[in-house]
């Protein structure tokens, strides 16, 4: 190791974390998993939570296990998280809980009471977010009606709470600031007016912010882990996915592909025109003043729910079989919109759509694994079409290229149902691209490099994406045309 410098990158997912050694040689990365934890939200009463010290504590042990392998090599750890969650600490700097789950049911019915209080319109126009449940505009109302937030002195998102059990320091970084949907990316602050409007105290937010490409802190001497370098890195893990787009377009096309799949392009400055908010698009900000102008769309969360459920009735079965199950079954018999909230948290995916295809009359209910499998992958390429689509008419770029990154980018017939429904070529990789943005945001703090392009080169030499051409495009273009009129109903 004498020859290569060590980035930690701590990746926090909704259903796992992890902490990757990103190894640099003057002119790859190369990444090594160091450790891996699950991390599934805990019951307490009649709500869901994030057990936040046994993320630290996961994270903790993934640097000492670091530490014991590569030494002085380490140059810093830097911290990814999911969007919209968040911690409130009290006058003593104590969490007044653990931090609710995104998909908890205390937002239920919050959107329209916000609603009340200020419009859709309104809220658009200053932050540019796109209309979600789960926000955490909604999760803020929520807390105004369970009470905690009256001893709330520090707000601060999921990330940045972990950074603070570390150093001590208290910001919140940008990139996942602008997901709360009270962040104005127009004028690079808390939207305080709304929160005014919302009845959220404004004073819990005054710790300031941090930006992708410095340095924090270092951990507290008290935890044992030497003198280890805090940098701040794109914290939410969308753009710290972005960030690590192999590409030298000025405006790259992207679909980030996990759990979530955020189809959208790299902007320069945000679009929240009304056009943008009748198709809740989002502009999140992304690292050195962009902005990610993309669209929130449900993704493997289909498929990972659908093997929980099968594999509780004893077949667990590889994506692989799953494939060539699929391969078997007749195409675009059961397609659906992936978004329903029939799927936002159902007992048994599976079931779950086969109801919806159901209940609207689709030529063939799926029933089978194959089939279910098949109608997840069809549906999801198709309204990856949609989003493509409506991307250009929005902003006027046109999309020859899409580059498909994280876990999804391995689904090699998702990408090439990808290509075939959007009618543009696809490059799928890499597959890690949230640990590789925050280890390139960590050399940029560093003066390793010196701008996001000269990281993205970085990434390009690092990774060899594969490629995928359209084919079927009569048959595609025909199904798609269907999707459009009987699915999204447009």
């Amino acid at each position: 190791m004498k020859n290569k410098k060590v980035y930690l990158a701590a990746d926090l997912g909704a259903g796992s974390g992890r902490v990757m050694a990103a190894k640099f040689d003057g002119e790859k990365l190369e990444l090594e998993e160091v450790s891996r934890w699950a991390s599934e939200p805990v019951k307490i009463g009649n709500s869901y939570h994030w057990d936040v010290r046994g993320i630290f504590n996961s994270i903790k042990d993934g640097v000492a296990k670091s530490r014991s392998k590569y030494g002085d090599s380490i140059e810093s750890l830097g911290i990814d998280s999911w969007a919209v969650d968040y911690g409130l600490l009290d006058a003593n700097d104590e969490l007044i809980n653990d931090p609710f789950i995104y998909r908890d049911s205390r937002t239920d019915g919050m959107m329209e009471e916000v609603f009340k209080k200020v419009s859709k319109e309104e809220i658009y126009k200053r932050t540019g977010i796109q209309f979600l449940f789960f926000n955490t505009l909604y999760q803020m109302s929520a807390e105004l009606r369970g009470g905690g937030i009256r001893r709330a002195k520090t707000f601060l998102m999921m990330p940045d709470l972990l950074g603070f059990m570390f150093t001590g320091a208290k910001k919140n970084e940008r990139t996942n600031a602008s997901s709360t949907q009270f962040y104005d990316p127009f004028a690079k602050d808390w939207a305080y007016d709304i929160l005014e409007k919302v009845g959220v105290p404004a004073e819990i937010f005054g710790s300031g912010f941090s930006e992708a490409g410095e340095f924090f802190e270092f951990v507290k001497p008290e935890l044992g882990l030497g003198k280890l370098r805090i940098a701040t890195v794109a914290s939410h893990d969308t753009a710290s996915a972005v960030a690590a787009v192999p590409s030298t377009d000025p405006n790259p096309a992207y679909l980030n592909s996990g759990t979530w799949s955020l189809p959208g392009l790299e902007l320069n400055a945000p679009l929240a025109t009304d056009d943008a908010l009748k198709h809740n698009f989002t502009n999140e900000v992304g690292v050195e003043g962009t902005i990610r102008f993309l669209k929130n769309v449900t993704g493997m969360w289909l498929v990972q729910k659908s093997k929980e459920a099968w594999r509780e009735k004893g077949t667990d079965m590889s994506y692989a079989e799953l494939e060539s199950e699929s391969k078997k079954c007749e195409p675009f018999s059961a397609l659906f919109d992936p978004d329903s909230p029939d799927f936002t948290m159902p007992s048994n995916m599976p079931e779950a759509i086969a109801r919806n295809c159901e209940r609207r009359g689709v030529k063939k209910v799926p029933v089978s694994h194959g089939e279910i499998f098949r109608s997840i992958q069809e549906s999801a390429a198709l309204k990856y079409a949609y989003v493509f689509d409506t991307l250009e008419e929005l902003t006027g770029i046109k999309i020859g290229k899409i580059n498909v990154m994280g876990g999804g980018s391995r689904d090699n017939m998702l990408n090439q149902f990808t290509a075939n429904a959007t009618g543009r070529v696809v490059c799928a990789g890499p597959v890690e691209s949230t640990a590789l943005g925050n280890a390139i945001m960590q050399m940029k703090a560093s003066g390793e490099i010196s701008s996001l392009n000269e990281g993205r080169a970085v990434i390009a030499a690092s990774c060899s994406p594969k490629v995928f051409e359209p084919k079927e495009e009569d048959l595609w273009k025909e199904a798609y045309l269907s999707f459009r009129e009987s699915v999204l109903k447009l």
